[in-house]
């Protein structure tokens, strides 16, 4: 089959192009898979468990302050009043009564102030806790986003090259003869289907040309196709 040398720059040009357009639908498809982030999203998780179990635990143990709370309030009201009634009473042995309550009040108010002081320890702990699983959560999140948003632009710009190279081989193939094209389409379907032949190599599959294969394609007229006898690539010379 006869190419002119034009057209033989043609066939090389659209090759490299394809290989370009596989190229970047590869990367296209690469990065839209979005596995490059899956160890930031398997902390992303993880963190967000541990901030749910963080804050449970913080949950808890104000629930526990409050209820201590309560219970220092109710005793603290108890002895008000008993004190209200000791002012009050004539009667000692009412008054040795309530003295005995009060005394009985007062060691509940102070284990009751001990477990407050305990519960409040621990919520300044659990509290540390949290805000430090809620920072790392929080840097993880900015991290994948900046990551994500990255990702994106750089699909985009795939994308725009991509069209533009598929604009360019269109234009190309429409400069290649109907049944040159269908000879490159087929050998595009198999392989690389044009290469340069530099020296005795085939720029397809690098395989040296043996002695009598060189010869023969090079004894082949300038305009006539040449293929490699290993991976039948169009041979640019």
């Amino acid at each position: 089959m006869k190419a002119s040398d034009a057209q033989q720059a043609d066939l090389l040009g659209l090759a490299t192009l394809d290989q370009e357009i596989a190229r970047s639908k590869a990367a296209i498809k690469n990065l839209s898979s979005g596995a490059q982030f899956s160890e930031l999203r398997a902390a992303q998780r993880e963190l967000a468990a541990k901030l749910i179990n963080a804050r449970n635990a913080l949950d808890t143990v104000e629930l526990e302050l409050k209820r201590s709370e309560t219970d220092l309030s109710l005793v603290e009201q108890r002895i008000a009043k008993d004190l209200s009634r000791l002012n009050v009473t004539t009667n000692s042995k009412d008054a040795q009564g309530i003295q005995s309550e009060l005394e009985s009040l007062n060691r509940r108010k102070s284990d009751l102030e001990d477990i407050e002081l305990a519960i409040l320890d621990e919520k300044e702990a659990a509290a540390a806790v949290f805000a430090t699983v809620a920072s790392d959560k929080s840097a993880i999140d900015d991290e994948l986003s900046a990551g994500e948003a990255r990702n994106e632009a750089e699909i985009m710009r795939l994308r725009s090259g991509l069209d533009l190279m598929t604009n360019d081989r269109a234009q190309q193939a429409s400069r290649i003869p109907a049944e040159l094209l269908e000879l490159f389409e087929k050998k595009a379907a198999r392989g690389v289907p044009a290469a340069r032949l530099i020296g005795r190599e085939c720029g397809a599959c690098r395989i040296s040309l043996g002695a009598s294969a060189f010869n023969e394609v090079e004894s082949l007229p300038h305009d006539e196709i040449a293929t490699c006898p290993e991976c039948q690539a169009i041979l640019i010379r």
